[in-house]
């Protein structure tokens, strides 16, 4: 029986063989003679399997799955570059919305995470710049606007061709006399974006009207929380009057009352200062705001906060604020209000109530404003205090080799001053910016800075703010800021318009506050967020943090 099921096995098992056989040789003669067709040769490419799953997943509308990572398609771009590769992230990676992403930055509250890195990649170009993608309405050039032909001709000469994003956006709204509120991401041109139809409109009153300027009467305020920002901006609006008969001053409130009083002795069209002098003079009646139309609060995220709120809000007092169109008034009888800054102070509102209604005020704002830089790389350290300076003296000694110019900020004076004093004991030329400073000694450092006297500038917040800072390549938090806005703001002095490509950020995390901050940055970044809390009131939160940190310190 056995031997019987044996053979017919064996005669099935050669039918089939035969049979496989016959096939497949009419199917390589059919092949043979389909290629001696063309004149080509006989080519194996992609299996059949492989490329029924690559057919498959071209066809799947649905999510690619890769390493344990989720996709919409390939994975692009990498965006988030980490020490341990499994928290690397990639442009077309998406998370669960019901699951918070892993962070690289969870284990950094622990001790043993010293070491531990990763880099927010560049992977776009500036978002300030208008691109093709940009609608077809908005200006690309400055002809565009119809400003005065003498500032068309400045703009020539300082070699600025085409309007950024907030330029093309706020200018027209300013040129109709509305109430603005400007708010673009740092380094994107708002001094340009306030100034040029001011100046414009100021021209035009003197040309239409035989308006003129008379002494301690200027037609435009220029309000600023720092004197070397007020220098800066002076400077700009000299450049931009240069063929014109407006004269800007900057008003030095670290002058005598005497001197003060001389200011205002010949006309001034523009005043420059911070609000401490200017309600000074107006106290002692060496000025007087009758004839201002304008008054422009640049970086009003702090100027609204509790530090000089109440020193704003008493000069804003004592002027006609409109409430309406200028070209809906009367001219010269009321004032027009320009807010501008990096990030949005939401409180406005409430704290200028009393100064003019919400609907009289228009926010102008880019779609980057509380974001990441793109175009900026962005490296975070995490290390043992004490490993500090020995990073930072490698990181400063490879940049000024290369003459690469570096901005350092720090939480306070005293930090300022012992990373100055280390670096020289280094052989570092080092220049040095902070509150405490002689008031002459402080005018010097940033033109110093931008002359290239020093590649190397150690400053607290106080440099962080408003300034042009086109040259510095490299920034280092060698202090975590304490708050979002801080780390807006310092981060913004690499990345601006007209500078080079290539520019990067090196931060410090130490502090368990740090790593609290830095959570929020690489999450924003994660899900493609905007940064969370950006709030300017810097004196209010920092009473606040004081109280629930009073037990805190550094990791050991």
């Amino acid at each position: 029986m056995h031997r019987r099921q044996a053979a017919c096995l064996l005669t099935t098992l050669s039918s089939l063989r035969k049979a496989v056989h016959d096939v497949a040789q009419r199917h390589s003669c059919m092949r043979w003679m389909q290629n001696s067709a063309v004149g080509q040769a006989n080519v194996i490419t992609v299996p059949k399997r492989i490329s029924e799953k690559i057919d498959s997943l071209r066809k799947s509308r649905g999510p690619i799955k890769w390493r344990g990572r989720v996709f919409n398609a390939r994975p692009g771009k990498e965006l988030i570059s980490a020490k341990r590769k499994e928290f690397n992230y990639y442009q077309n990676q998406t998370y669960d919305k019901f699951k918070p992403p892993k962070l690289a930055s969870d284990g950094w509250k622990h001790k043993r995470s010293c070491g531990d890195h990763f880099t927010i990649l560049a992977f776009r170009g500036n978002p300030s710049l208008q691109d093709r993608g940009d609608s077809a309405d908005k200006p690309t050039t400055f002809t565009s606007f119809d400003l005065n032909e003498k500032l068309l001709l400045a703009l020539g000469n300082m070699d600025i061709k085409s309007p950024t994003k907030i330029q093309s956006a706020a200018i027209p709204s300013i040129l109709k006399g509305r109430n603005v509120l400007c708010a673009a991401e740092t380094g994107s041109g708002k001094t340009l974006a306030y100034l040029l139809p001011v100046l414009h409109m100021l021209l035009w009153e003197t040309a239409t009207h035989g308006r003129a300027t008379q002494a301690g009467r200027p037609r435009c305020l220029v309000l600023v929380p720092g004197w070397e920002l007020a220098q800066q901006i002076k400077f700009v609006a000299a450049s931009l009057l240069k063929e014109t008969s407006l004269v800007a001053r900057y008003l030095d409130g670290s002058k005598s009352p005497k001197s003060l009083r001389h200011t205002f002795l010949t006309p001034a069209d523009v005043v420059i200062s911070t609000p401490g002098p200017v309600l000074n003079c107006l106290r002692q009646k060496f000025m007087t705001l009758e004839s201002a139309t304008h008054i422009v609060v640049d970086e009003c995220d702090t100027m609204l906060d509790d530090s000089f709120c109440n020193t704003l809000l008493n000069i804003l007092q004592r002027m006609h604020i409109s409430t309406r169109s200028q070209s809906q008034t009367k001219p010269f009888e009321e004032t027009q209000l320009i807010l501008a800054g990096a990030t949005m102070p939401k409180q406005a509102a409430e704290t200028l109530k009393d100064i003019l209604p919400e609907k009289a005020l228009e926010i102008v704002a880019t779609t980057h404003l509380h974001r990441i830089m793109p175009h900026v790389s962005q490296k975070f350290l995490r290390l043992h205090s004490q490993d500090k300076a020995a990073k930072i003296l490698e990181i400063v000694t490879k940049d000024s080799r290369q003459s690469i110019p570096v901005m350092m900020f720090c939480n306070e004076v005293s930090t300022c001053n012992w990373l100055a004093l280390f670096l020289e004991e280094s052989n570092i030329s080092v220049l040095r910016l902070n509150g405490d400073m002689d008031p002459e000694k402080r005018k010097g450092v940033m033109r110093s800075f931008q002359k290239g006297v020093s590649n190397v500038l150690v400053s607290t917040d106080i440099g962080s703010r408003g300034m042009d800072t086109i040259q510095v390549r490299h920034v280092v938090n060698f202090d975590f800021p304490r708050f979002m806005s801080d780390y807006i703001h310092r981060v913004g002095r690499v990345g601006r318009v007209g500078g080079s490509s290539g520019d990067h950020v090196t931060s410090f995390v130490v502090h368990k506050w740090d790593v609290d901050l830095v959570r929020k940055i690489e999450r924003a970044v994660r899900v493609r967020d905007a940064l969370p809390k950006v709030n300017a009131n810097i004196k209010n939160k920092l009473v606040q943090r004081l109280v629930e940190q009073d037990d805190s310190g550094i990791f050991l």
